[in-house]
């Protein structure tokens, strides 16, 4: 990307530490494109690029660089704590080569502020580059950090500098779910869950994937897992059960599917459809289940702070059963889905607008319109692709909403009704809707709908 100081830049840097960083910055960065379409965004990570498809956007635009260590995995479940130190430790060791690069690189593209989820180093290029810098997540690495340097004294040090990198931050946007740490005692505003949203629904999931309303679905949800033949041999004998799964994921077994060819079905999509997800408890997965209320089935992963806080928040909102790692290797998944499937449903009341929540916010520190479209009672759709519909509408809604409107009119036209059609699906789903029906005919009949807002 090259210099243009007409634009307004934003360098967005995700740590590639687990899938659900990404999910998350995506949500905000979609939010942000759709409120300030003149922003343009620099995405900086080494994100896998079966992710980074996802964010296709003519205003995106990426540089793979690793700027963040987090922790260094052996597989989905374990990580190399020993490792990480020494990975730290050099780090720290070559800090102000690692800055120089990012303040040459901030400098040179004019970037005018920087989003971290949840990198220390490039907040400390920002606050040499004089730009302000925010910080976005739910933990920090300080506080990941500081549980191992109380077994091991070495790695004190190291905690006392990431804390300190930390310290440069402008602000600091910490999503619910939290680790409480220290270091952030001023400069931070809590924020509402970042969430998925499906744009289907159950019943459109299941007769796309041509499923019976009594068959079973789980989705199993991990960066990677290894099944032995044994393993998937006894989840075979679960003749009720059907186990989707995406890329990277491959399996081989009768009552398993991949569910890579069916482009028109989103995560979200997936998640808020099946009667559980088989996961270990990540930011990402279990805010998906949140925000659809899905049960889990969460299994270990190490001696990671994080994981205590998450479990607390899936036992005290969601339906959930725990599987061994030892068991979820074996195959031994039998009883995790019978305790599923003998508990009832718990429905979680949690506000999940916290993309928008922090778009708003970033944007207000460039002094942009925090909106694509003026709020006026009426929204005509005719000058936006299908695609951007579910999003656009629910953006719209939530602003009318908060501006205090309890009536408007959405334009779709009449064409074939596809699109009226999708229109009032979402429209009856939509938590601060309470009624919709067709336009008055001198105020477009059937080619318009008329929705209802809740009373602020």
């Amino acid at each position: 990307m090259t210099e243009n100081r007409s634009e307004e830049i934003l360098a967005y840097y995700i740590t590639s530490h687990g899938f659900g960083h990404a999910v998350r910055s995506f949500e905000i960065i979609r939010s942000l494109r759709r409120k300030a379409p003149g922003v343009r965004i620099v995405l900086v990570s080494d994100l896998p690029e079966f992710l980074l498809e996802q964010v296709r956007d003519p205003g995106v635009f990426f540089r793979r660089k690793k700027a963040d260590l987090g922790l260094v995995q052996l597989d989905s479940l374990r990580f190399d704590l020993e490792a990480t130190f020494l990975s730290v430790r050099e780090m720290y060791q070559n800090r102000g080569v690692l800055v120089d690069e990012e303040l040459e690189f901030l400098e040179k593209t004019g970037v005018r502020l920087l989003v971290s989820d949840v990198g220390f180093l490039p907040l400390v290029a920002a606050a040499r580059a004089g730009i302000p810098a925010v910080a976005v997540g739910n933990f920090t690495w300080h506080w990941i950090y500081e549980s191992y340097a109380r077994e091991d004294p070495r790695w004190a040090p190291l905690v006392e500098w990431v804390g300190g990198c930390y310290r440069r931050c402008s602000l600091f946007l910490r999503l619910p779910m939290h680790g409480e740490d220290p270091e952030w005692s001023e400069g931070v505003e809590d924020v509402p869950l970042v969430a998925r949203r499906a744009r289907l629904s159950p019943n459109e999931v299941r007769k796309i994937l041509g499923c019976p309303p009594d068959r079973k679905l789980y989705l199993i949800a991990f960066g990677a897992l290894d099944l032995s033949p044994e393993a998937q041999r006894r989840l075979e004998e679960r003749k009720e059960a059907l186990f989707l799964y995406r890329h990277p994921l491959r399996f081989d077994f009768a009552n398993g599917r991949s569910v890579d060819s069916c482009e028109q079905l989103s995560y979200a999509d997936l998640v808020g459809a099946v009667d559980a997800v088989v996961t270990k408890p990540g930011y990402g997965i279990v805010s998906d289940c949140l925000a659809h209320g899905t049960p889990m089935i969460y299994t270990d992963r190490g001696f990671f702070i994080e994981y205590e806080v998450l479990v607390r928040e899936i036992r005290r909102h969601l339906t959930w059963a725990y599987l061994s790692s030892d068991d979820l290797v074996a195959g031994n998944w039998s009883p995790a889905l019978e305790a599923i499937r003998k508990s009832p449903r718990k429905v979680p009341s949690i506000r999940d607008d916290g993309a928008d929540v922090c778009a708003r916010r970033i944007l207000s520190l460039l002094n942009e319109e925090t909106a694509v479209f003026p709020i006026e009672e009426v929204l005509d759709l005719h000058a936006f692709d299908p695609k951007e519909v579910p999003d656009l509408l629910d953006d719209y809604l939530r602003a009318a909403f908060q501006a205090g409107m309890t009536r408007v009119r959405i334009i779709h036209g009449k064409g074939s009704g596809v699109l009226a059609r999708r229109v009032q699906s979402l429209l009856s789903r939509h938590p601060l809707v309470t009624s919709s029906r067709s336009a008055t005919p001198d105020s477009g009949g059937w080619g318009a709908t008329v929705a209802f807002l809740k009373e602020t």
